[in-house]
């Protein structure tokens, strides 16, 4: 007893000193993962002069981003997982050898059961004092391997469900992508109009504090004045915090170090692209057919189908097929090898009112996933209608943003070029003219990718990479012939409703017409009162 409780203690010692981690520990830890990935990510970057297009941030992003490579190793997890469920279908094999020792002879001595006055039989040995078993045992268990099967093809769906994890994913990153490429186009291109004015703007101040002590303005005009000033200069250097911001931001959606600096093509914003759009019904079930998400609840239903089959299996008894080996090396045996055949079954009568509710807890969820991919479908119009109507209000702001900035480039032009601008006081004004030109400018550039960016959010509501016509062609033909089969299916279900109700209506009839055989009506029972609340028809 003083050994056993000595071992448990020795193990207990073990698996605490192997498998437990104290709080320094973790810290260490910890700190060589700082300065290790903090090395790795200064490796991951790129030229400080390179120029990256849309489409080259589109194939980093997809290649570097870390996010998108955590989706791509789960799915790798969920096949490892699936060949780990096909592997559960094999037949169970055991190698067993089996050696023992005696240190005296196993002998047993026997008895007559009649009597007929014979005594005791002498002692006798019918076994080796060292005897070896060597066994080899297949079997397999029906209930097993159907569990097995269910369970390959619930890993299955497990792995196309990730797959759609990781498609959802990528469509959710080339939007991400897109948004923030063009707020770093839109503010790289408005530092590089406004750096200079920011500059004239600081000149401006000291031109205002002149005029205001040489009394050609009021002082209450020249703190209007100043006022306007550093208002336009606070807009503008907003622009500059706005451009480090998302250059940090498209770094690291690109898996690059999040530093501060990258420079796009800002060229894609000096022209306006016509984006062309099917009918919004096509729209519509365009995405009910290529939206990651509904593609997700349609598999985790079927998950759930699985289940309720699995659930069935286990109703059955549990049949064991086995065939067993043997081989001894007892020389008192008169056969020291042997094969058996066998069947061994097993029914637990108890478990079945629990497989029963199990079976219709999972028949619930499976009408519950039924309804979700409907409340997910419509949802998923609805977003649709959203990302379009938004799609239309930036068109028209844009615009507004274009008539904008062509009128205040006009009246800045002629303002220029007139002769009559003289004195400091015009000075003062036609500079102000130019900042709120550059600032409009600016919004138009911003409106520009703003555009893009709509534009692309309704590619995301669609569950699509682009809206070319050979592809909405494609889509739309795949719709017809899908509405052509519903419709032949919808005409046998009608058909079939039809003759199922013609057909209760008979036997009810029947039913009625038998009663009345039946039951011949007694001339001396009492007449049925009329209902007072019932008005009689006059014919």
């Amino acid at each position: 007893m003083k050994i056993s409780k000595l071992s448990i203690m020795v193990a207990a010692i073990l698996v605490f000193a192997g498998g437990c981690k104290s709080f320094d520990e973790y810290q260490q830890e910890r700190l060589a993962k700082a300065v290790a990935h903090f090395e790795r990510a200064q490796y991951s970057d790129i030229e400080a002069e390179k120029v990256l297009t849309l489409n080259e941030c589109f194939a980093l992003a997809r290649a570097n981003n870390l996010d998108l490579k955590v989706f791509g190793l789960e799915e790798k997890v969920s096949k490892e997982m699936r060949t780990f469920e096909i592997l559960g279908m094999l037949p169970e094999l055991n190698v067993s050898n089996n050696l023992n020792h005696r240190d005296n002879t196993p002998a047993a001595s026997s008895r007559q059961l009649s009597g007929n006055g014979y005594g005791t039989y002498s002692y006798s040995q019918s076994q080796d004092r060292t005897v070896n078993y060597f066994n080899i045992d297949l079997a397999l268990s029906v209930v097993d391997f159907g569990l097995a099967f269910f369970n390959t093809c619930q890993a299955h769906d497990r792995m196309l469900l990730r797959q759609q994890y990781t498609r959802r994913a990528e469509q959710n990153l080339v939007l991400d992508t897109v948004r923030v490429y063009f707020q770093v186009a839109a503010s790289q291109r408005a530092i590089k109009v406004t750096t200079k004015l920011l500059e004239d703007c600081k000149n401006r101040y000291q031109l205002i504090e002149k005029m205001g002590e040489a009394g050609e303005i009021t002082p209450f005009r020249a703190f209007d004045e100043a006022k306007r000033f550093i208002d336009m200069e606070k807009r503008l250097t907003n622009y500059i915090r706005a451009y480090e911001n998302s250059c940090v931001e498209l770094r690291s959606l690109l898996g690059l170090y999040p530093g501060s600096k990258i420079k796009v093509d800002d060229s894609v914003l000096d022209t306006i692209p016509e984006f062309t759009f099917p009918e919004m019904e096509l729209m519509e079930q365009i995405a009910l057919m290529k939206r990651p998400e509904l593609f997700e609840i349609d598999m985790q239903k079927h998950i759930n189908v699985l289940e309720c089959r699995k659930t069935i299996v286990s109703m059955f008894p549990n049949v064991r097929m086995f065939i067993d080996f043997t081989n001894s090396n007892n020389s008192f045996l008169y056969h020291n090898s042997w094969i058996e055949l066998g069947i061994r079954a097993a029914y637990n009568l108890l478990t079945i009112p629990r497989q029963l509710h199990r079976y219709f807890a999972y028949s619930a969820q499976v009408d519950a996933e039924e309804y979700r991919s409907y409340a997910q479908a419509v949802a998923v119009m609805a977003q649709v209608r959203i990302a379009h109507a938004d799609l239309m209000a930036t068109r028209e702001r844009l615009n507004i943003d274009l008539r904008s900035s062509n009128t205040f480039r006009k009246h800045l032009a002629k303002a220029e070029e007139s002769s009559k601008i003289t004195g400091e006081l015009s000075q003062l004004e036609l500079a102000h003219m130019r900042l709120e030109t550059t600032e409009k400018e600016v919004e138009k550039y911003l409106s520009i990718g703003n555009y893009y960016v709509s534009y692309y959010r309704v590619l995301n509501t669609l569950g699509i990479e682009n809206l070319h016509e050979t592809t909405v062609t494609d889509l739309k033909n795949k719709l017809d012939a899908e509405k052509v089969r519903a419709a032949e299916e919808l005409k046998k279900a009608r058909e079939e409703f039809e003759a199922a109700k013609q057909a209760a209506a008979q036997k009810a009839a029947a039913v009625q017409k038998a009663d009345a055989e039946r039951k011949p009506v007694d001339p001396e029972a009492p007449a049925i009162p009329a209902d007072p609340t019932v008005k009689n028809e006059v014919k």
